[in-house]
């Protein structure tokens, strides 16, 4: 296995989009590229002005604690089918600073409509148990959403993204501190002497089995605190093969759906797939959550991103996010390298099946250079998965005008934005590290 392998309250600090970097690469070779939209644009074509980002310096920071379960408490409170009491899970994440988990009971009772539309689905029951996750809109969100047709525009994407891989999204809710969503309310927010902070809100189901990481680290409460369930230098359990065949396959179903629709799932990972029951075929089944991320151009850690570099001249992104997801699953724990030891790719890897080799193999072995970059449909029509039967159901994704908007926007920036670093990462192969300006940037890592 080991060649894979202040007490003070802090101050909040105001961070402006276009200048500052607060999480990004010290390398030179990896410096944030100049945004490939010279001006952020809204959905409707408007300029964005600068915008402030309210931040408090330290991982435990109580006011950031207690404006989140405020904001959850007055939207639960508002009229939703969700009650608020102890909910707050916000060290379930790995930065609770910056995006915050809730775990709430559905009180009312379905209507006629849910009903009916439950006894379309086959289910028997409607989730009782619901988590609600809370984070700030990103700076590197290429549009505003200010307004109320640009908010409904967002949230109406992100709800229709359904799938039988995909966990599906309840509820959407937007700038939860505001009583109203006019353009004069979204202008406190961009005050650098505002508080506040534009966020989105998701409702999804409470998957009692957690995600995916969960289920490989053995967690036995997925609600715990993140240093708890994944304590440092640990290592999880390798999942039976039979189990890395059904959920890879489940993902890259999930994955191929959205890239039909134009998304890219940059921000795949471990802890954004969930393990979830299927009342039809009565067993667990993986599913994509957390999609928004990509829609909202949050970028992956910076450590993720540097490791898939050296491959992206060969391999699509999100089949190098998932060849890191199979080899967490195939060994237990992650990747810490941007290529696999030899061992592992070669099937000499004890452990480690031949099927599984040969797909890492294809990822990232610069071995398999073909005349294309490898894409999803490689990956499954390898014998590790072609064979896999998988849930037909309705997959069908039906996007509007204005969805279809927001998925050209999101995905032509983050785009311009890697080829960038790609460009930055093969000069320096050829000769010294090439400086980038990054004074006029707008891309923020998060």
């Amino acid at each position: 296995m080991g060649c894979c392998t202040s007490s003070q309250n802090p101050q909040p600090t105001y961070t402006q989009t276009q200048t500052t970097f607060s999480d990004a690469p010290t390398s030179p070779l990896l410096s944030s590229p100049p945004s490939p939209l010279h001006k952020v644009m809204s959905l409707d074509s408007r300029p964005r002005q600068h915008c402030y980002s309210f931040m408090s310096e330290g991982t435990e920071d109580l006011d950031t604690k207690s404006l989140s379960m405020i904001k959850v408490a007055e939207f639960c409170n508002g009229g939703t089918d969700y009650k608020y009491e102890d909910s707050y899970r916000g060290e379930m994440g790995r930065r609770p600073a910056k995006k915050s988990f809730f775990v709430v009971e559905k009180q009312n009772p379905p209507t006629k409509a849910r009903r009916q539309k439950r006894k379309n689905d086959s289910k028997k029951t409607d989730p009782k148990a619901i988590v609600l996750s809370m984070m700030q809109i990103p700076l590197t969100c290429p549009f505003t959403l200010h307004s109320d047709a640009e908010k409904k525009a967002f949230s109406s994407l992100i709800m229709n993204l359904k799938h039988p891989y995909i966990l599906p999204v309840f509820d959407v809710k937007f700038d939860l501190m505001s009583n109203n969503d006019s353009e004069s309310s979204i202008t406190n927010v961009n005050s650098p002497n505002s508080s506040s902070t534009m966020d989105i809100l998701v409702a999804r189901k409470l998957c009692e089995r957690g995600s995916l990481r969960d289920e490989i680290y053995g967690v036995g409460d997925p609600q715990d605190s993140y240093i708890t369930k994944y304590p440092p230098k640990t290592k999880g359990v390798p999942l039976h093969p039979k189990k890395i065949r059904n959920y890879g396959r489940q993902i890259l179903e999930a994955m191929l759906a959205l890239q039909k629709r134009g998304i890219t799932c940059y921000n795949l990972s471990s802890s954004n797939v969930m393990v979830d029951w299927d009342e039809a075929s009565k067993n667990y089944v993986a599913k994509i959550s957390d999609i928004e991320n990509s829609l909202l151009c949050k970028r992956p850690s910076s450590s993720l991103e540097n490791l898939t570099l050296v491959h992206e001249n060969r391999v699509d992104v999100d089949v190098l996010h998932f060849g890191h997801l199979l080899f967490e699953m195939a060994l237990g724990h992650r990747l810490h390298k941007s290529t696999p030891c030899q061992s592992v790719l070669k099937n000499e890897y004890e452990g480690v099946n031949a099927e599984i080799s040969e797909v890492l193999w294809m990822i990232f072995s610069p071995e398999s250079i073909r005349d294309k970059n490898i894409c999803i449909e490689d990956v499954i029509k390898t014998s590790l998965f072609k064979d896999i039967k998988v849930k037909e159901g309705n997959s069908k994704i039906n996007l509007n005008h204005s969805a279809k908007k927001i998925i050209k926007v999101c995905m032509a920036s983050i785009v311009n934005f890697r080829s960038h670093r790609l460009e930055q990462y093969e000069a320096s192969l050829r000769g010294p590290p090439m400086l980038v300006d990054t004074s006029s940037s707008t891309l923020d890592s998060h």
